[in-house]
């Protein structure tokens, strides 16, 4: 199985460590596993730098929402690549918060395609019931859009779909 892989091109949080937080996700009543590259919504404070992060609404506020990208520590030593990397729901996760004009990049296994062909330069890419960013051909008038892929990348092994946060 292969799990969502991000990238921080250019986000603000890699050099100012406020747009940065501390998140645990929960769902269904307990603390779950959650992939780099998906989104949450910042809930509610569990500790003095630790948010409880729940599952978006399509319409939820910008603002309130951040992008997994926890450095990748394999602690099982049989696996080595970035799409094996899974947050434990065991350890807080690293969120970014998206802020306009920030450049990230992630791996299909991030998003949900909602195009009918191919994902392209150009679609739309907004919030859906869910924790992974749904990319569309045109923004859904009851969606937060988050921003626009702006390129498409083959390197190190992976296809990169890199967004330009707009909101």
């Amino acid at each position: 199985m292969s799990y969502g892989v991000f990238r921080s091109d250019l986000m603000t949080g890699t050099i100012d460590p406020s747009q940065l937080e501390n998140v645990r996700y929960y769902d269904s009543g307990a603390y779950q596993d959650i992939e780099n590259g998906n989104v949450v919504l910042l809930d509610s404070l569990i500790g003095r730098d630790l948010w409880k992060a729940v599952k978006p609404a399509a319409t939820s506020d910008i603002g309130d929402i951040v992008i997994l990208g926890t450095p990748e520590m394999m602690y099982d030593e049989t696996k080595k690549n970035l799409d094996e990397f899974i947050n434990s729901k065991d350890i807080p996760a690293r969120g970014y918060h998206l802020v306009k004009n920030n450049k990230f990049s992630v791996t299909a296994d991030a998003l949900t395609n909602g195009t009918g062909s191919d994902m392209a330069v150009g679609n739309i890419v907004e919030l859906q019931a869910g924790t992974k960013l749904k990319v569309v051909a045109s923004a859904t008038a009851s969606s937060t859009v988050v921003g626009k892929i702006i390129r498409i990348e083959a390197k190190g092994g992976y296809t990169w779909y890199v967004i330009r946060v707009t909101a």
